[in-house]
């Protein structure tokens, strides 16, 4: 990764946030599961859901610019 080129580093905060966002679906899908969620708690895990949804699409882009960005940097550095 060059000093200008932060792609790597965005692709992680990336996948950092979807683990956040995944470990709190998770505990409100347990919380459900227990049949202890209200229908406001299951809204809410239904948007979570889809946000986690969306951000993971974005980590996955940020990860293929990424590997693009050094895919470039190593043909320029060969040639």
């Amino acid at each position: 990764m060059s000093q200008g080129d932060r792609s790597e580093a965005v692709a992680d905060a990336l996948w950092e946030r979807v683990r956040t966002m995944a470990s709190r679906v998770a505990a409100l899908e347990e919380i459900d599961a227990l049949g202890e969620l209200d229908e406001e708690g299951r809204g809410r895990l239904a948007l979570l859901r889809m946000r986690c949804s969306r951000a993971t699409g974005r980590a996955r882009m940020a990860d293929d610019l990424a590997d693009q960005m050094a895919d470039v940097q190593r043909t320029r550095a060969r040639g």
